[in-house]
């Protein structure tokens, strides 16, 4: 059993059908025994994983054989030899959760002085500082590997006691959470690489999510530490933002994971990359049909439908948004803009269908949550106001989007108690918290003022050239026209397309997220002015990057990047924003800028890069297909000398 691949496939054949070695065939017991207990003491993970499981399936003297391979692996712990720990920590974690009646207790001693206080409180190596946020397995430090490993044996430690009798579940989501705060470096003394903070993170939100299968403990995670867990998704790398979402969407298709965290994905709308977006949406969509076809499959009582039925994931994904850390300004509209976007992310897949008169459910649930409090902070005047601002974003998007939510809903709906107070008696809140302005605002998608694309107006220094038009997804490729939005199937095929046009080019790398946006330019000028325009690049530095220059933004630690033009590199333009920790670029306080960067450059909450006006939801006009009927008109109706635009403000 020299090669690792077969022996590990072996063990796990006697696993699945040794159940009568013991019995019928003595002597392969006599010879595998021996076999089992140098894998899980001395193999592979996987190889030790296999081992333990094989024997606590097949032999009935299990207690035995566990304890023999338990007692010398405990008193064996030396966190200095950290490239010796990671095997014993998997037998170990496994052991645990498979026989927890026997080894919960002398585990407990075991977690509290080594795993706690001797491992994962301290850094013995000091990471290599290269920038990268992700590296691959082999080249992570064996102490961090160690770390991995000594919180999922942590999880199985838990896991296999289904219960908190002892307590030990809450230190070990204060511990968890402590570890997401401090962005993986829990002792804070920045020894640790970039990359192994992000693994540290990743086994940090993926344990809480872990936890949270098992009912005892999912009963206990405050909404903080939920909040905290949900956030990874949003992680400044993008490789624990993948395997996140990857681990968030096996659990929830299986049902195991409460419905709460299926709000998560509504941040993925904040996603900078296109491929991680649509793999959030058919996520959804995947999740939301299961969940649906149970419930017409197997009838149940109300109780049980809070639980699965999809539509009340809104409650919850108010109350997550209404926390998130880059809304801290319930008037700011480029926040709001933020907000509407992650709500239609989800309720664009829940409104796909009106079942059972499910748009006036959902408005329902939206009404009933301002006549409550937040339950994390009931007394906090700030924090309430913030929920009833998304709750009335939530009504401003389901109320244009489908004329059927104003009938009446078929049934109260019933809100969380976990994150909402019971309504008060004779409280009535009919009180708007977003001004008409900023409704239309959400509801058009009209671009922001004083950019350069909104400036179509301005005489133009050259006499016959065609305005600059914001690319849609009718000029980027696409066959769908301005008015097929209104289409909720065609719209979503448009707003992919001027997604993609507006991302041309997004890619990270394996060691190092790198994204780069590309603004394609028009594709209907004629040659003549087409020339033209490329003639005035040459001394309109400043406007060159808006016709088809291909501009890059680095993620933390990108090196060596280069901005380049289709003909000429741009030696004027403005340096890449450095990417704040957690990947959460920090909002704008100035809004006097009037160039390009309002469109390509301006900064994102959570690294959220959207494509320049071509983000907003299917089903309503957006800035720049509402604006571009208008700027052909004027293209049209205009005489030469008269279409002058100063781009040289």
């Amino acid at each position: 059993m020299e090669d690792d691949k077969v022996a590990e496939a072996a063990i796990q054949i006697f696993r699945n059908t040794g159940h009568k070695i013991e019995t019928d065939l003595p002597q392969i017991r006599s010879t595998l025994i021996p076999i089992l207990h140098q894998k899980a003491k001395r193999g592979t993970p996987h190889q030790a994983k296999q081992a333990v499981h094989c024997i606590h399936a097949i032999f009935t003297n299990k207690e035995v054989q566990l304890a023999q391979i338990f007692e010398p692996l405990s008193r064996s712990l030396n966190a200095d030899v950290p490239e010796q720990l990671i095997t014993p920590l998997v037998s170990l974690g496994h052991i645990s959760m498979l026989a927890p009646d026997q080894f919960a207790s002398p585990m407990k001693s075991v977690v509290a002085n080594f795993i706690v206080k001797d491992l994962l409180m301290n850094d013995r190596s000091t990471g290599e500082k290269n920038g990268k946020l992700w590296s691959p397995d082999e080249e992570v430090s064996p102490e961090v590997l160690a770390k991995v490993q000594a919180i999922k044996l942590l999880v199985r430690w838990l896991l296999g006691m289904k219960n908190n009798q002892s307590k030990s579940a809450n230190s070990t989501l204060r511990l968890l959470s402590a570890m997401l705060v401090s962005e993986g470096d829990l002792t804070e003394q920045k020894r640790i690489s970039k990359s192994d903070m992000s693994r540290l993170r990743l086994a940090a939100g993926s344990a809480i999510m872990k936890l949270a299968q098992e009912p005892c403990y999912h009963e206990i995670i405050t909404p903080e530490q939920f909040q905290l867990c949900a956030l990874v998704i949003n992680d400044e790398c993008y490789q624990v933002r993948q395997i996140f979402a990857q681990k968030l969407h096996k659990a929830l298709v299986k049902l195991l994971l409460p419905l709460e965290y299926m709000a998560i994905f509504a941040l993925c709308a904040k996603d900078p990359v296109k491929e991680r977006r649509a793999h959030a949406r058919q996520c959804l969509l995947k999740n939301i049909s299961i969940r649906r076809e149970y419930i017409k499959q197997n009838p149940m009582a109300t109780e049980k439908l809070l639980s699965l039925l999809p539509e009340y994931v809104v409650p919850y994904m108010i109350h997550l948004l209404a926390h998130d850390p880059d809304f801290t300004r319930s008037q700011d509209v480029d926040q709001l803009r933020d907000i509407k976007e992650c709500l239609w992310f989800m309720l664009e897949v829940l409104m796909t269908k009106n079942e059972n008169n499910s748009h006036a459910f959902m408005k329902k649930m939206a009404e009933n949550i301002k006549l409550t409090k937040d339950a994390q902070s009931p007394d906090e005047s700030k924090t309430n106001e913030k929920l009833y601002t998304v709750c009335d974003v939530a009504l401003c998007v389901i109320n244009s989007k489908s004329a059927l939510c104003n009938a009446d809903s078929p049934k109260d709906p019933v809100l969380p108690m976990k994150f909402f107070t019971q309504p008060e008696k004779d409280f009535c809140n009919d009180k708007s918290y977003i001004s008409e302005e900023t409704r239309v605002l959400l509801l058009t998608g009209k671009p922001k003022p004083a950019g350069v694309l909104g400036a179509v107006n301005k005489p133009l220094s050259a006499t016959g050239r065609k305005p600059y038009v914001r690319s849609t997804g009718a000029e980027t490729g696409s066959n769908i026209n301005v008015n097929s939005e209104l289409n909720p199937s065609t719209g979503n095929r448009s707003r992919e397309q001027s997604s993609e046009a507006a991302e041309t080019g997004v890619s990270e790398n394996e060691e190092n997220p790198v994204r780069i946006i590309s603004v394609t330019p028009v594709k209907n000028i004629d040659p003549v002015k087409n020339k033209e325009i490329n003639s005035d690049q040459a001394t309109q530095g400043n406007i060159s990057s808006d016709r088809g220059k291909k501009r890059t933004v680095t993620a933390a630690g990108a090196e060596n990047i280069q901005q380049k033009t289709d003909e000429e590199v741009d030696e004027s333009g403005p340096p890449a924003p450095s990417k704040p920790r957690r990947g959460r670029r920090p909002k704008s306080e100035s809004q006097g800028n009037a160039t390009k960067n309002d469109d390509i450059s301006k900064p994102l909450s959570k690294g959220r890069k959207r494509a320049a006006g071509s983000q907003e939801s299917p089903g309503g006009l957006e800035a720049g297909n509402a604006k571009a009927p208008k700027l052909q008109d004027g293209a049209k109706k205009a005489a030469p000398a008269e279409r002058q635009i100063d781009l040289q403000r």
